[in-house]
């Protein structure tokens, strides 16, 4: 009886200890070069009764083309991501940032399951000079791959700039921009 336990023991082990292992990984992260220097962009103006995306292409994305990233386990099976801080040039010039610390900024994200992966930031910001007019911007990084623990990743980081009057449930939308730029990434081993 005890060598049958032993015999599964040593299995059973390493099948518990095998589930949930994700804690970390790092990637060394490439900005398509080409993207980041002219970002591409669709606007909407939504004042308009049929309002369709109009393409474009802005300046520089003000992001380094060499990054690296952290992707932590938080609680409850989430993860999160850090990145150097963040200060995304939008068509226009205006600036999209996470906070004014200068330092890595971080952002929660999906569980660490399967993929794809999505790391959020949305807020909210007044316009000087003009009455009860808001910007708010959502901030996405989008890694497209199943697994974390990839030696290779891809994906997106895009930003939405909604400018909006109003607030709460009388807020109407006046014009959305969206820029993206595509990456490549590497595991650091």
């Amino acid at each position: 009886m005890f060598k049958a336990v032993g015999t599964w023991g040593l299995p059973l082990v390493l099948v518990l200890t095998g589930c949930g292992s994700f804690e970390q990984e790092q990637y060394d992260i490439t900005l398509d070069q080409a993207q980041a220097e002219a970002v591409p962009y669709a606007c909407t103006d939504k004042t308009l009764e049929d309002p369709e995306p109009v393409p474009g292409t802005g300046g520089p994305s003000g992001l380094a083309l060499q990054q690296r990233w952290i992707v932590r386990a938080e609680r409850y099976g989430a993860t999160s991501l850090e990145v150097p801080d963040f200060a995304f040039t939008l068509p226009g010039g205006d600036l999209a940032t996470l906070d004014d610390d200068g330092g890595p900024d971080v952002l929660g994200g999906t569980t660490s399951d399967s993929g794809p992966f999505q790391y959020i930031s949305i807020f909210t910001r007044p316009l000087e000079g003009e009455e009860a007019t808001s910007v708010n911007y959502v901030v996405r990084f989008y890694i497209a791959n199943d697994s974390l623990e990839d030696d290779s990743i891809e994906g997106f980081i895009d930003v939405r700039r909604t400018t909006s009057t109003g607030a709460g449930t009388d807020a109407v939308d006046l014009e959305e921009c969206t820029s993206k730029v595509q990456f490549t990434g590497r595991r650091v081993k």
